[in-house]
């Protein structure tokens, strides 16, 4: 992979962890950014530094609100990346996604969505389950949540963008990994929504710490609970079926229970952002499967509703 030049524009937590990911993987990317620090990628303060530059592959991983400009940055380049990466979600609003959509069917540029929770060895495991049981499930259950405050402890919570609805913030659009994967898992042929979105907390933000979202398919109902509020934190998945052989998966303890089965599956969240990198960079369109695509990354904005 060393041949391949990427380009990532966007040096926050989310930045530093896909460039940290790339060296893992044998790429020193070339990184836009005013605040360069020691890690062996090329650091540039200015695109016209590498205007000329044939670079393959861009990701982008600035504030929600910023994607849309930062995906028309690249196309200042003289070669226009062939491959897009924007960090999730896709972007603020439903129109502005609309208008990445054209973009990339206008230069032809394959534009996905770093959705990497699809990478994590689990879902393997409940696509079986579904397939399996599909004419027994009947409700799903899916819970994402923790403190706000101790999300970031590095950094004061009230100057992050997940404070602020103008920068992307919101539990719905952060924590908008559940939303990705029942889509993926059970489609979007549902029949009806309910939505319920606000701030109650005493947080001190302006965006939504709260979203509950229950899905109504033919047979079966997802519900889906996500907040910044709850400690210790909770993230799983649960599928409970009519005969009483039940999924429930723990991702934070990586806990495992089927029925009656208890296990712990050896899965871990910087391997799925890794092996998304790797599914981005490969040649082969086959290994593009589990990406979420810029089509995918519209539809969750449009079961949002914003």
């Amino acid at each position: 992979m060393k041949d391949k030049n990427i380009l990532l524009i966007g040096y926050g937590s989310i930045g530093k962890r896909h460039t940290k990911n790339l060296i893992d993987i044998g790429i020193k990317p070339y990184i836009l950014t005013k605040y360069p620090d020691d890690l062996d990628a090329i650091f540039l303060r200015d695109i016209e530094e590498i205007k000329d530059l044939d670079i393959n592959f861009c990701i982008i991983a600035t504030p929600t609100s910023r994607h849309l400009d930062d995906l028309k940055r690249c196309l200042t380049l003289s070669n226009i990346p062939r491959k897009i990466l924007i960090e999730k979600p896709l972007e603020c609003f439903y129109l502005k996604g609309e208008k990445i959509k054209d973009i990339s069917k206008k230069y032809g540029i394959d534009i996905f969505v770093a959705y990497n929770m699809r990478f994590l060895k689990i879902f393997n495991i409940i696509k079986k389950f579904i397939e399996e049981k599909k004419d027994t499930i009947r409700i799903v259950d899916i819970v994402a949540g923790q403190d706000l405050k101790r999300w970031r402890p590095y950094k004061d919570y009230t100057e992050s963008y997940s404070a602020h609805r103008d920068q992307g913030g919101g539990v719905d659009l952060d924590l908008s990994h559940e939303i990705d994967y029942v889509l993926w898992l059970f489609g979007d042929n549902f029949k009806d929504k309910i939505i319920f979105r606000n701030k109650i907390s005493n947080l001190k933000i302006n965006s939504p710490d709260i979203f509950k979202l229950i899905l109504e398919y033919n047979t079966f109902i997802v519900d889906i609970t996500l907040d910044y509020i709850r400690s210790p934190k909770e993230r799983y998945i649960k599928i409970i079926c009519e005969n009483g052989k039940n999924l429930y998966y723990d991702f934070i303890t990586s806990i495992l229970k089927i029925s009656d089965k208890k296990m712990v599956i050896n899965d871990n969240i910087e391997q799925s952002y890794k092996e998304m990198l790797k599914a981005l960079l490969s040649p082969n369109k086959i290994n593009e499967n589990k990406l979420s695509s810029v089509e995918d990354g519209l539809d969750v904005l449009k079961i949002l509703e914003i």
